[in-house]
């Protein structure tokens, strides 16, 4: 069983070995540079602050609207099988995110409680 899939594992890498390549040696030549010309911790200290800020937001909007829309996709289905299914994955979709994002703030609440003096 396991050599199974080491085999196609071994064919899916010589299949893609080209585009890994390629996509490495791309990282390597877009970030060697920025991360030569980084500023001080303050900087990287707000490139943070924005990135998770943009996380929650995503988080918290996307997963909304992914609720609202499956919701109204299954409530109008009628007798549509498949459309019903979207919607309610839609539906599950959106509260996931929206949980996570609620599970994610209350996470950084409680790190920031216990490193706060």
């Amino acid at each position: 069983m396991g050599n199974m899939s080491t085999l196609r594992t071994k064919k899916l890498l010589r299949k893609h070995s080209t585009s890994l390549v390629l996509g490495i040696l791309v990282l390597v030549v877009f970030v060697d540079p920025v991360a030569a010309q980084s500023g001080p911790p303050a900087d990287f200290e707000g490139i943070m602050t924005n990135l998770y800020d943009t996380v929650l937001l995503v988080l918290k909007y996307a997963g909304l609207v992914a609720l609202a829309f499956g919701a109204i996709v299954w409530f109008t289905a009628r007798k549509n099988s498949d459309r019903a299914e979207n919607g309610m994955w839609l539906m599950i979709g959106g509260m996931s995110m929206t949980i996570f994002y609620f599970g994610v703030t209350i996470f950084v609440a409680v790190l920031e409680w216990i490193a706060t003096p």
